[in-house]
């Protein structure tokens, strides 16, 4: 049977680099608020700065790299990046884009590093954590704990427990997570060191949950695959699985939950983001809370981009129907519960749009790949997705693959209402947008990194 135990035989391993013991610890340094330290900002993943960026922008400067970036990462005078398929970490300088230092990894660093303190922290997909010095990339340490077992992932080797490359930082420590699935391989390891000195604080194993009659994975969403980490400032989440900060099992709560993972570039009808009030899936979606491709989100308000509507079968044709843009604020869980119940009884469409969740939306023609909130400008950026009049086909399958570049939104977020609009030379990686000391940074599939800054 399946449920039967793995033995996954550990060996905790901490490698002390030369710049061991000799950073400056400063746990009393006010964190700067035009930082973009981390995935997404914080450890919500909000996507959300209090920082402003004009809507009116243009280039600063340009860097390129071997393969696609990472988002980047913005903290210390300088721009920290993943060149994710080369293995690299770079610093870039944040007023020129010149390059400060690499780092060369032992495989791919699939997501951003996370500044902290002096420090870069980052994981990689050979199953090593890493921690290097941010002013020069010297490394402080490095981590791993399970055996050297390779396998080959997208066309790479990797460790069968990777590392995602952006890890969680949360009074001195950092989190992690090794592994594919809580199925497979012994499951997912779940860690917490010391960030400064890459100690061992705490570490469990998590695997199945298995149905006792047949040995099958249980269902209903008990187990999980590994993503990056999400804190709600008590609470660890790992997808829809909630942690306390000793690693023990906690009741969820709401925080940002991409169903297909923080990852998946490629968002589909059975895929969505969403901040469900319970922590977890619930089965289906609700008006009550977001669904749509990418969001991001500022204490109860929400912004996403809309595209397929989230059904077994969806009959969605963006040429002619283009994305929406759309805002809305959170419900609490009894008005959410309420608010269903009623739209129940009434089954109509306009039980949908008169809830008042949703404060406003707006028609957009691009997908959603990346998205920040900056004061109160709104940045989308995608691929062009409606071609009116004619709707040709021939060009959205063009659009799709990236062959007509990318398009930056800007939109009120106070109403959608569009403020600016510019064309981007290649499409947008993934998720790959940050705002940080009044500049916006936008890493593109083509290799690049580009800084825009206020339009003179």
């Amino acid at each position: 049977f399946s449920d039967q135990p793995i033995e996954v035989t550990r060996n905790p391993q901490l490698v002390k680099g030369p710049a061991y013991g000799k950073i400056i610890n400063n746990k009393s340094k006010i964190v700067n608020p035009n930082d973009w330290p981390a995935y997404r900002r914080d450890g919500k993943r909000s996507g959300v700065t209090s920082t402003t960026v004009p809507a009116k922008l243009s280039p600063l400067w340009q860097a390129r790299l071997q393969t696609t970036p990472s988002a980047p990462v913005i903290a210390d005078g300088k721009v920290f990046v993943s060149d994710v398929d080369a293995h690299t970490v770079h610093a870039l300088n944040a007023s020129d884009g010149a390059t400060t230092w690499t780092y060369i990894a032992g495989a791919r660093v699939d997501s951003p590093p996370t500044y902290y303190d002096g420090m870069v922290l980052f994981g990689s997909r050979d199953g090593w954590a890493h921690c290097v010095r941010a002013s020069d990339g010297v490394l402080v340490w490095r981590f791993k704990d399970l055996p050297n077992r390779l396998i080959g992932a997208f066309g790479q080797l990797e460790s069968a427990w990777p590392v995602s490359g952006s890890v969680l930082v949360q009074n001195g420590k950092v989190y992690f997570a090794a592994g594919r699935s809580s199925f497979l391989d012994g499951g997912i390891f779940l860690y917490a060191l010391d960030a400064l000195t890459g100690r061992l604080e705490n570490s469990r194993q998590v695997y199945g949950p298995f149905d006792a009659e047949t040995g099958f994975p249980a269902t209903e969403h008990k187990g999980f695959k590994n993503d990056i980490l999400v804190s709600d400032g008590r609470r660890l989440y790992l997808r829809h699985k909630a942690f306390s900060a000793d690693l023990t099992d906690a009741a969820g709560g709401p925080h940002v939950l991409p169903s297909a993972g923080f990852l998946d570039a490629s968002p589909q009808h059975r895929t969505f983001w969403t901040i469900p009030q319970n922590g977890g899936f619930t089965g289906k979606t609700s008006i009550a809370n977001p669904s749509g491709d990418i969001l991001v989100v500022r204490d109860k308000n929400y912004y996403e981009v809309r595209g397929f509507p989230v059904h077994r079968h969806s009959y969605f044709d963006p040429r002619i129907s283009g994305y929406k843009l759309v805002a809305g604020t959170l419900r609490d869980p009894v008005a959410a519960k309420d608010a269903t119940a009623k739209r129940a009884k009434r089954r109509t469409k306009a039980a949908k749009t008169d809830d008042p969740a949703e404060v406003w939306s707006a028609d957009v023609p691009l997908t959603g790949k990346a998205m920040v909130l900056a004061g109160d400008v709104l940045f989308v950026a995608g691929t062009q997705a409606h071609f009116p009049p004619r709707n040709p086909v021939a060009k959205y399958e063009q659009a799709y693959e990236g062959k007509l570049g990318g398009i930056l939104w800007a939109a009120s977020a106070k109403d959608g209402s569009k403020l600016a609009e510019y064309k981007l030379d290649a499409a947008p990686a993934w998720d790959g947008m940050a705002a940080a000391y009044n500049r916006l940074y936008i890493s593109t599939a083509d290799g690049k990194i580009t800084c825009y800054t206020k339009s003179k």
